[in-house]
């Protein structure tokens, strides 16, 4: 990576993230709403600004206005740590730039994240990124998401859902645990590409996602093995 990295003021994004946090929590249910530190909303800021900062360069993300990633990465991803329960590994397949996996991770230092994806650009922001955040509780692996194995099987895997459905739960149901939950955050959930899961997994729930200033809808479908399976 060409240049010296060199953090610019995060006054205005750290005020505007503490803003939406605030706005996320008035609106949610009690169980779902999400404490942050300030010492997370810090990292958020560091993190939006290695983003702006490496993209130039790498075109990480289509997004190039930092308030604009503090909603559509860092909110568009915290909104599912209520989802994570009580699981400890977890896995974020098509990581790319480290969404919602980073986020995730630092929402939530006592569980352990597998970040995967197969394009190494993005991979090595990723990993720039988790050591200057110290996170940790995160792990990177290079891999198509159909070619990953996993010997203990993960508790939860998230994913902004990058193919249909379909396949996704093909690649993701062998790496989950018996009891575990695969969960597809997406934007545009058609009728069609639900029934197109296979019998094997069931659908447990679907997740409206409420992103504070973003009026698109945001879903995660979360699905798990049926009984039989």
């Amino acid at each position: 990576m060409a240049g010296k990295y060199t953090a610019s003021s995060g006054t205005d994004l750290h005020a505007y993230l503490q803003k939406l946090f605030l706005q996320y929590n008035q609106g949610a249910e009690p169980q779902k709403r999400i404490e942050v530190t300030e010492g997370q909303l810090q990292s958020f800021v560091k993190l939006i600004e290695l983003l702006s900062y490496w993209n130039k360069s790498l075109n990480l993300t289509a997004i190039r206005d930092e308030r604009e990633m503090a909603l559509l990465h860092i909110m568009d991803s915290a909104v599912v740590s209520p989802l994570l329960g009580e699981a400890r590994l977890i896995a974020d397949v098509g990581t790319g730039a480290g969404f919602p996996g980073l986020v995730l991770a630092l929402l939530n230092p006592d569980k352990e994240f597998t970040l995967v994806d197969s394009i190494a650009k993005k991979l090595a922001f990723v990993t720039t990124a988790a050591t200057q955040l110290n996170l940790t509780n995160v792990k990177i692996v290079q891999a198509r998401v159909e070619q990953l194995e996993s010997d203990e099987g993960f508790e939860v895997i998230v994913s902004r859902a990058f193919a249909p459905l379909e396949r996704m739960v093909n690649w993701c149901l062998p790496l989950l645990k018996p009891e575990g939950r695969f969960i597809a955050m997406k934007a545009h959930l058609t009728k069609e590409e639900l029934s197109a899961v296979p019998s094997t997994v069931r659908t447990a729930k679907i997740e409206s996602l409420q992103v504070p200033g973003l009026d698109a809808l945001r879903q995660a479908v979360i699905l798990t093995r049926t009984e039989t399976e």
